[in-house]
């Protein structure tokens, strides 16, 4: 079955489970691309990721439409919950907005504005991912550089919040960590995940005053690369990508964590670039994004379809 891929899943249940088993096999989604990562869907549930091209892809019927371009290096894309669009860009070094225009014919265009693109006029290295805080409204992102940029020999990465309405902002972690990508906020948004891939680990920061952020090691791996995306399922329970390169491993893994930082299960699938997890509005289905192979998967996570 060409959709399936010949697809290898398998899940090791931890004793202290309390999940239940999985029966579905990762799906194909959709596939192309180039360099693909950082899923995202949209308020009317439709999904879009991004190419490091530069081109935004949307998925209409399981099939992708390239519907802009920033011209430079895509990192990641979200929306907020009133449809605005916002883009992390490795060569613009920058965050952008995205904002839909019409010329004198009718066709749709897309303008993009940088948002931000240093702290205290240093240039950022380049943004990596972001998530929206409604309650805050506040974009976090990660600020990492392309790979090699920043590393275990130079931690320069960082970790920033935005104030959408006075564009004020504030490092959150400045300058210190080994590759900062992927973030999650807690159910209640009180707390960042900040996914540090070269320290192979999850890190936990809560906001206690308001402007003061302590941070801590949430969850310590060890095996493959390291973390770069990180997702927040309904009941609070993280599912974290644990990319590695294709000459080093053969599948990829997806580690499921309990809001203590336990260990409950792995997901696996058919390649192991992983660069993006997120999930529908009712979190019901994980869309995965591997970059080798230029595969958006689909996993059921109830193991119902």
């Amino acid at each position: 079955n060409a959709e399936y891929m010949g697809a290898y899943f398998a899940i090791r249940e931890s004793p202290f489970s309390c999940l239940k088993p999985m029966s579905t096999d990762p799906q194909v989604y959709v596939q192309g691309g180039h360099g693909i990562r950082s899923p995202a869907v949209d308020a009317d549930g439709t999904l879009h990721y991004v190419s490091e091209t530069g081109q935004l892809h949307r998925v209409v019927d399981r099939e992708q439409h390239a519907w802009a371009n920033t011209g430079g290096q895509a990192s990641a894309l979200t929306f907020d919950k009133t449809g605005n669009s916002y883009v992390c860009d490795f060569a613009h070094q920058a965050v952008l907005t995205l904002t839909e225009t019409h010329d004198g014919s009718g066709q749709t265009q897309y303008e993009l504005t940088p948002l931000v693109k240093d702290y205290e006029g240093s240039p950022l290295l380049g943004p990596n991912s972001l998530i929206v805080s409604s309650s805050k409204n506040t974009i976090y992102f990660s600020d990492s550089g392309p790979f090699g940029e920043t590393n275990i020999q130079r931690p320069k990465g960082s970790v920033f919040a935005i104030n959408l309405e006075t564009h004020m902002l504030q490092p959150v972690i400045l300058n210190c960590l080994a590759h900062p990508s992927g973030l999650a906020l807690s159910l209640e948004e009180s707390v960042l995940y900040v996914a540090e891939t070269m320290n192979n680990r999850i890190l936990r920061l809560v906001q206690k005053p308001a402007g003061v952020y302590h941070s801590s090691v949430f969850h310590q791996f060890s095996g493959r690369l390291g973390p770069t995306a990180i997702a927040i399922d309904n009941t609070g329970n993280l599912y974290v990508a644990r990319f590695d390169f294709d000459v080093c491993c053969g599948n990829g893994k997806i580690s499921v964590l309990d809001e203590e930082g336990q260990h409950v299960r792995d997901l696996f699938v058919p390649a192991p670039e992983i660069t993006g997890l997120a999930f529908n509005a009712d979190c019901s289905e994980l869309y995965v994004t591997e970059s080798s192979t230029n595969t958006v998967f689909r996993i059921f996570v109830n193991g119902t379809q």
